[in-house]
């Protein structure tokens, strides 16, 4: 039975199940993007990306490298 939660930002409930294709989609993984794509706020990316699929499309968010020195 899948569980309901309101942790998704972006979602105002998630439905998330213990099924290993359903985790592995519900989680962000860094990719790296060739051909440019639209982030969340319609912005164009390409490099590397946070992406996710909610079920019927991908998902891509900025991804932001910190120095070491910036997180002192």
């Amino acid at each position: 039975m899948p569980e309901f939660s309101a942790m998704s930002r972006y979602n105002l409930f998630q439905v998330t199940s213990f099924s290993p294709e359903r985790t592995w989609a519900d989680t962000w993984h860094l990719w790296t993007v060739m051909v440019p794509r639209r982030s969340i706020t319609g912005r164009l990316l390409w490099g590397k990306v946070w992406r996710r699929h909610d079920g019927r499309h991908w998902i891509y968010k900025k991804f932001v490298e910190h120095e070491p020195d910036d997180l002192v």
